[in-house]
């Protein structure tokens, strides 16, 4: 794959600038001005906030599996995301897991498809369009399976925001079943993800996971549920080394709210909404069943801030969501 730049001078078609509203007096939510800009020759949306480069949503030759949120960028400009494998070689990285293609949404075992693991089949999640109002990209996706059927739609809308020491953005997703029964089975692979800059992660890096409910480390982490849980600690880059947040935020009117997280010391940081006794071996197995017409909505935040915030910030932020 190719190295790609979010340059928002080169671009081809400005869709947005606006101005974000301040709801409510949490820091994660002030006034700042939000960019969307489309370039249909690279397959991106651009997104900058207040004027710096946050995200781009990818959906073009680099992302054929599926679309992906690439770079992760916070306001001081260091990047949480793990470069490859969009970009090879770079010096020191691990290479591991390369469909932990930066953010994304995936999951295993739908109708007997594996949605999370790149096979050796023509099975993707299939970019069809997108669209832009005000600081908010609405995507239509088609999960595919190695007979190019439709499995799944998915309607992923994501309103982005932030300013100050925080960027932020709201994933409000929507799966259908639009042609046959769908069952989703119960594995820990999946779902709501980031797969972190190493140097970020636990296992040889800065990083150290909390979640709500104060504890510590991936190992007391993984396989528990929680409201959200986040990683502190430093992205290191050539110029500087930088103190970052990452935080994923579960929305309460998620589907089974709170999510267990499959938050992995080597890098993986994820939630999932769909497995549990994959986590909990004493838990009764958890399958989600949409007949035909039927749909399932999981919401969550990522949110990535400057510094090492405190559990107390994160709980404030928390309780901020719309």
């Amino acid at each position: 794959m190719m190295r790609r730049f979010l340059t928002i001078p080169a671009v081809a078609a400005f869709v947005y600038v606006g101005l974000q509203s301040a709801v409510g007096t949490s820091a994660i939510q002030p006034q700042a001005g939000v960019s969307i800009r489309h370039d249909a020759a690279a397959g991106e949306y651009a997104v900058t906030v207040a004027g710096k480069t946050f995200t781009g949503y990818q959906y073009g030759k680099d992302f054929r599996e599926k679309p992906a949120f690439y770079p992760v960028v916070a306001p001081n400009g260091a990047r949480v995301n793990r470069e490859y494998p969009m970009v090879p070689n770079v010096a020191g990285e691990t290479t591991d897991h390369p469909h932990h293609q930066s953010m994304f949404f995936a999951y295993d075992e739908v109708n007997g498809t594996n949605f999370w693991n790149p096979e050796a089949t023509a099975r993707h999640i299939e970019h069809l369009r997108a669209t832009v109002a005000g600081s908010t990209l609405t995507a239509d996706l088609a999960w595919k399976d190695k007979d190019n059927a439709v499995v799944l739609t998915e309607t992923k809308r994501v309103t982005f925001g932030g300013g100050g020491d925080v960027f932020w953005m709201d994933h409000d997703i929507t799966l259908t079943a639009p042609r046959v029964a769908v069952s989703m089975g119960d594995t820990k692979e999946g779902a709501f993800a980031i797969r972190l800059n190493d140097t970020l992660k636990e296992n040889g890096g800065s990083g150290r996971y909390i979640n709500a409910e104060g504890l510590e480390t991936a190992a007391n982490v993984w396989g528990k549920t929680s409201a959200w849980v986040a990683i502190r600690g430093t992205v290191k880059e050539a110029a500087a080394t930088k103190n970052v947040t990452v935080a994923i935020f579960a929305h309460k009117a998620g589907l089974n709210f709170p999510p267990y997280w499959h938050a992995r010391d080597y890098g993986l940081f994820a939630a999932n909404p769909f497995g549990r006794k994959s986590y909990d071996p004493a838990a009764p197995q958890r399958i989600t069943r949409l007949a035909v017409g039927e749909s399932a909505r999981v919401r969550f935040r990522l949110a990535v801030y400057d510094g090492q915030v405190s559990k107390a910030r994160l709980d404030q932020d928390y309780a901020a969501l719309p």
